[in-house]
C-alpha cells in the first residue's frame, strides 16, 4: 500500500493566485519508487507551482 500526504495553499496577490502544492508518498516496498540515480526507494517527493490570473 502506498501512502500520500499533499499540502497545499492559495496565495493571493490581486488578479493573480499562486497555488503551490507538496506532495509525499511513502510505501514499504523498496522497488515503487526511483530516485534521481535510478535507485529504487520507499519514498518520493513532488512540488508544483500553478499560477491563475483572473481577469
Amino acid at each position: 500500500s502506498v501512502t500520500g500526504i499533499t499540502f497545499t495553499a492559495n496565495v493571493k496577490a490581486g488578479p493573480l493566485t499562486l497555488i503551490p502544492e507538496v506532495r509525499f508518498d511513502n510505501t514499504s516496498k523498496s522497488d515503487m519508487f526511483v530516485d534521481g540515480n535510478n535507485n529504487f526507494t520507499t519514498g518520493a517527493s513532488q512540488f508544483v507551482l500553478a499560477a491563475v490570473y483572473a481577469f
